[in-house]
């Protein structure tokens, strides 16, 4: 059909009709482009602030459930905490209050045992004080006597002469010889009774003091008249269990002599002991405080308690020891039928059951948040893309003139516009 032509009434131009109906057509479907990619670009906004609101409302209620699992877990902590240190608290009176009754009742026995104490020593003191006076009086008596005595013989002297003179005073020295014998006897007699007394006290103590500490062992003297050392200890365990043999000797002399080891050392052959200890006052030269010389433990009393503590722990051990050793084979013949037994077995699998269903329920718990971790990204990841395809849309129909939504770029922004409007069919245009 040939184009018409149209002149211009204001400046006589002419143009085609055909050109004039394009543009116009042209500038309508323009305008109702634009208006269709206003439409899509307010759509597209609202849907993009949806979607960062549903986002950030999730996050919201995650952090949510993690501060409520980790507020119910600081809650079960502190109430772990809570009863462990009340039961602490408990157990720890409980000790405390047995410990304190138990020194007391230590404290009223260690009483009475030194008024006991200080009463035998008493009476001990009254009677070296008896025994000295007795001893000044017989020291008097005898001195008065002798007194007597040569009184009479100087009155014999004057009285008698020649060969009966003699003889008599021959006879009167024989006496006073006799006398004074009786004197030194009756003084060392003295003397060593109260030395064996003092022994005595001081064994006494030793017994007292080693029964009292060591209530599950057995102490008991050696009789007098007997050879062999003052004290024999027998070391029980707990069980009452004989573990071994301690023997003691005291001295409460003031000089060192090394025969007392020789003896000991026969008396615990003898005895047949594992250990033999020497309490003296008078130490040798080269031991300071305790110390140990041919396999006897010599020591001052103050050492006794930590020194005689550490021995019944060694000869303890060594019970235990040698216990175990007895009947080794008939115990490992013991193991070797419950290992292989049915109970042992029973055992095995109640433990491995346990553990499987412990398993199979973490695996399940597992699998379950998984899943819901899993629907929920599939539900994001859905949301993303319809996102991104919509707005791939919009930017085919719209072009450059579109926002850039960064997060649906790529890093580098190399992404290039897949449509522009120039693409569009030329039957639009």
């Amino acid at each position: 059909m040939p184009d018409q032509i149209i002149v211009c009434p204001q400046c006589s131009f002419n143009f085609p009709l055909n050109d004039a109906l394009s543009d116009q057509i042209r500038h309508k479907l323009q305008h109702q482009l634009e208006a269709v990619h206003q439409k899509k670009l307010a759509e597209v906004q609202q849907q993009s602030a949806s979607l960062q609101k549903q986002q950030q409302q999730l996050l919201r209620q995650q952090e949510t459930i993690d501060e409520q699992l980790k507020l119910k877990l600081d809650q079960e902590r502190q109430k772990l905490w809570v009863l462990a240190q009340e039961k602490a608290k408990t157990e720890a009176k409980a000790n405390v209050d047995t410990e304190l009754k138990d020194l007391q009742e230590q404290f009223q026995e260690k009483a009475k045992q030194l008024d006991a104490a200080q009463k035998h020593e008493l009476e001990l003191r009254k009677q070296t004080r008896e025994i000295e006076e007795q001893k000044k009086n017989l020291d008097l008596e005898l001195q008065r006597q002798l007194d007597q005595e040569r009184k009479k013989i100087t009155e014999e002297t004057r009285r008698t002469e020649g060969e009966q003179h003699r003889l008599k005073l021959l006879e009167k020295d024989k006496q006073m010889e006799i006398m004074q014998k009786t004197i030194q006897d009756l003084q060392r007699q003295s003397l060593q009774g109260s030395m064996q007394i003092q022994g005595e006290v001081k064994e006494n103590d030793l017994k007292s003091l080693l029964s009292t500490t060591f209530f599950t062992d057995l102490i008991t003297d050696v009789p007098t008249g007997i050879k062999g050392a003052d004290l024999v200890q027998i070391v029980n365990n707990q069980l009452g269990q004989k573990a071994g043999v301690i023997l003691w000797e005291s001295k409460n002399t003031k000089a060192w002599s090394n025969d007392w080891v020789t003896k000991l050392k026969q008396d615990q052959g003898a005895a047949s002991a594992d250990v033999c200890l020497l309490v003296t006052r008078a130490l040798p030269d080269d031991i300071k405080g305790f110390g140990i010389r041919h396999g006897v433990w010599i020591l001052e009393s103050q050492y006794v308690i930590p020194l005689v503590s550490t021995l019944r722990f060694h000869l303890l051990e060594l019970a235990k020891t040698k216990n175990s050793l007895i009947g080794r084979d008939q115990k490992m013949e013991y193991l070797y039928q419950y290992l292989s037994g049915n109970q042992f077995k029973n055992r095995i699998e109640s433990i491995v059951t346990a553990f499987s269903e412990m398993q199979s329920d973490l695996a399940s718990e597992r699998r379950a948040m998984e899943r819901i971790w899993r629907k929920r990204g599939q539900e994001i990841e859905r949301v993303i893309e319809n996102t991104a395809g919509m707005y791939g849309d919009l930017q085919g129909i719209v072009g450059a003139g579109l926002p850039t939504i960064q997060a649906l770029e790529l890093p580098d922004g190399s992404e290039k516009a897949i449509a522009t409007p120039s693409s569009l069919p030329p039957s639009l245009f």
